[in-house]
């Protein structure tokens, strides 16, 4: 239900966990404020929808919106490993490509927004993969008529694992490619079952 008992639809509600201390409640709240006012301007049925920005009772503020499914694709693909089960059908996984692949031409094409963050836990999944939608836009970028990310004062955020190499170098040139490589490597978690490059240091150090 919505934080006041409005709606019957369900809600998820994103709030800065008060055990941070006031540095990090600083960079998150700040975060959270992009991110609501980001979402509010989104509406498509495979990213995660805004519903309210509200003040919560303790004084922190708290983000509501759409309740897009019950667990993350990360949370699934960790569970199906546990199971000992091998990757994930073709079918489901040409269906989260899909979805994904929608969502993200959405943002890029028609919001000319960089998402900045895409992997499997910023992908939420509704019962047996009937909706798929992407969430977490905190850490979105804009992007120019030539689909780079050319203010100075923006930085490609991220998740190590999935970053693309461009986000890793100095001088790298941020493009609505920063999102299509770890697009494609949270499809390679459903085949693989595991985080990409987890070993990746390891085996630098070996050779």
């Amino acid at each position: 239900r919505s934080p006041r008992g409005l709606s019957c639809s369900p809600w998820a509600v994103k709030k800065i966990n008060s055990k941070c201390n006031s540095k990090q409640q600083s960079i998150y709240q700040q975060r959270l404020n992009e991110e609501a006012k980001i979402l509010k301007n989104l509406q498509h049925p495979n990213i995660v929808g805004y519903r309210a920005f509200t003040e919560a009772n303790d004084g922190s503020m708290c983000l509501a919106m759409e309740f897009g499914g019950e667990k993350s694709l990360n949370d699934l693909i960790e569970e199906r490993n546990a199971k000992g089960l091998g990757p994930f059908p073709a079918a489901t996984i040409f269906k989260v490509a899909l979805s994904m692949a929608r969502g993200l031409k959405y943002l890029h094409n028609d919001k000319k927004l960089l998402h900045g963050d895409i992997k499997s836990s910023n992908v939420v999944v509704k019962g047996d993969f009937e909706a798929i939608k992407i969430c977490d836009v905190g850490v979105s970028l804009p992007l120019d008529e030539n689909m780079t990310v050319s203010n100075p004062e923006m930085s490609y955020i991220g998740t190590e694992p999935w970053k693309p190499k461009e986000a890793l170098q100095d001088d790298g040139v941020i493009t609505d490619k920063a999102d299509i490589f770890p697009f494609g490597l949270t499809l390679w978690e459903m085949m693989t079952l595991s985080v990409p490059h987890l070993n990746l240091s390891d085996d630098t150090e070996d050779e």
